[in-house]
């Protein structure tokens, strides 16, 4: 799993930057404009229903204001004739794009590994993004890990010019309609239609394609979309941790024969993702304490073996009304979560670290948290009267922070390594919009989650699939921290965050011995984002 080196660096007068290229079909073109560097998918951005590839094509687009319309996956750096610095990133945030301040100017990359190179830039930890990673398992929003360094927000464009800068939004997430007049059968056919063309898009005629496949909804209606409308073979892949836990391959396996792709199961065992994970989390510009993420490199590996573009599920969830909600949305209908226990109820639901950051930070940390509550951070986004309905508010939350700072930026970034073009059809602008015009009561309809989506595809997904629960790919850290792998868990929380006076080490050895209390203590998961977190200071951080 050695990275492919996938970066240029140009300097410009005070302005230093990188952003990525691709590897195999390259991402850019036009190469010869040294003061125009963009990193896109060239057949998968679209502006008036037309592929944009060409440099010539996006610099027409710049001079005329057009970027807004831009459909798909980009970052873009541009030094405009008056002398000013433009960054923009797309709507959704398939792309990722980040920035500094420093003594000579502005910095800017694709990651922060790059940013990190420049001997101008300290390597400061932000307390504050500490505490939302172990709220959320990712960090939200501008902040990340490295004080001084930020990220562009998805459909944000940020303009530089004589010390100054100016931030403007390229496209918001579309507000709640005023009355929802439309029927339902009506509706259900235009998002079965903006899901063909989101899919259709993102095919390579022709040419095999692979499709990660967890055997739930999402990832199912994906492949069975590509099935009806390639022309080539599809490669799906499954994840499997072992015989003795849970697994979802027999819906994966379903699916696989009722599309008659071409089927692989890659088996992970614990040794095989300990092995995996300094390098995993060295791809990324900010620790995601998701279970599934060394997994998730590890497909793409052994994808890149048939494809360079590969399919997924990604944002059925965020956009359709996931089972995750159902807990806040409960709360809101019982009268149990006032105004003002919805942020802390929205944080909690993370079931991370959130009610026990008191106890496992140092008093350091611990004291300038409470000059700077994480409640606060989120609370304009429920005040925000342009989504009315609690469910709309969730789906925006989910959208904005879960989709632009941890999906999407997660699978860029392991992908990238291995030359792969990741597409995640339903997070396709186009099908987000539409997403938000979809009464909450369709999304979720009584106890069933995903409503509207599932009778957009119940003629090409099995039954089985359309009525299981939601369940997830279950990477079992409970079982492996409990076990096999709480030896190397010892090393790294006692040993290796040690030095870094995050933690208290008694909290660390309670977590470690299985005896945090409460009645969903979740040893397992918690381990895993402090084990994230210690590999991502060491390789990253620390370089």
């Amino acid at each position: 799993m050695k990275p492919t080196d996938f970066r240029e660096t140009t300097t410009q007068a005070a302005i230093t930057g990188s952003l990525r290229i691709g590897v195999g079909r390259p991402r850019i073109h036009g190469q010869s404009h040294p003061d125009f560097k963009i990193s896109v998918d060239g057949d998968q951005c679209r502006i008036d229903d037309k592929p944009v590839a060409s440099i010539d094509e996006w610099l027409r687009i710049l001079e005329t204001d057009r970027l807004s319309e831009v459909i798909g996956a980009f970052a873009l750096a541009w030094k405009r004739p008056d002398g000013s610095m433009l960054l923009a990133r797309d709507a959704i945030g398939e792309r990722t794009l980040y920035y500094s301040r420093t003594p000579t100017g502005v910095a800017f990359a694709s990651s922060v590994r790059d940013l990190l190179k420049l001997s101008d830039i300290s390597r400061r930890l932000d307390p504050l993004a500490v505490a939302m990673y172990l709220t959320y398992a990712y960090i939200p929003g501008h902040r990340t890990l490295i004080d001084g360094v930020y990220e562009l927000l998805p459909g944000e464009m940020k303009v530089f010019r004589a010390g100054r800068e100016h931030s403007s939004q390229l496209w918001s997430i579309p507000p709640e309609p005023e009355q929802y007049l439309e029927p339902e059968a009506s509706r259900t056919q235009r998002l079965r239609l903006a899901l063909e063309s989101a899919v259709r898009d993102r095919l390579v005629p022709q040419k095999p394609i692979a499709a990660f496949l967890s055997g739930g909804l999402d990832s199912s209606l994906v492949v069975a979309l590509a099935n009806q409308l390639h022309d080539a073979v599809i490669h799906t892949f499954s994840a499997s941790f072992g015989r003795d836990y849970p697994n979802e391959l027999a819906f994966s396996s379903l699916l696989a024969k009722h599309c008659g792709t071409i089927h692989h199961i890659v088996e992970l065992p614990s040794k095989v993702v300990l092995h995996y994970l300094d390098e995993t989390i060295g791809f990324l510009s900010d620790p995601i304490g998701d279970p599934l993420t060394v997994p998730n490199a590890l497909l793409f590996r052994e994808a890149s073996q048939f494809s360079q573009c590969v399919l997924n599920g990604e944002g059925g969830d965020p956009c359709f009304g996931g089972p995750k909600n159902l807990p806040m949305v409960l709360a809101e209908l019982y009268g149990t979560s006032s105004p003002s226990e919805r942020e802390s109820s929205y944080l909690r639901a993370h079931l991370k670290c959130y009610d026990e950051l008191a106890e496992m930070l140092t008093p350091e940390f611990s004291t300038f948290l409470a000059a700077h509550q994480l409640e606060s951070e989120i609370q304009p986004y429920f005040d925000d009267p342009r989504w009315r309905k609690f469910v709309t508010k969730l789906q925006m939350l989910n959208v904005r922070f879960k989709g632009g700072h941890h999906i999407l930026p997660k699978v860029d970034a392991l992908s990238a390594p291995f030359g792969m073009f990741p597409r995640s059809p339903l997070f396709d602008r186009r099908v987000v919009e539409l997403s938000f015009e979809i009464p909450p009561q369709w999304k979720l309809y009584g106890s069933v989650e995903k409503y509207l989506l599932k009778q957009s595809v119940k003629d090409i997904v099995p039954d089985a699939i359309i009525r299981r629960p939601k369940s997830g790919m279950m990477v079992p850290v409970e079982g492996w921290f409990a076990g096999p792998l709480l030896p190397e868990a010892k090393s790294r929380l006692l040993d290796g965050l040690k030095n870094y006076g995050i933690f208290r080490r008694d909290y660390l050895e309670r977590l470690l011995a299985g005896k945090l209390g409460g009645p969903r203590p979740r040893h397992g998961v918690k381990i895993w984002l402090l084990i994230t977190l210690e590999a991502w200071l060491r390789k990253v951080f620390r370089g």
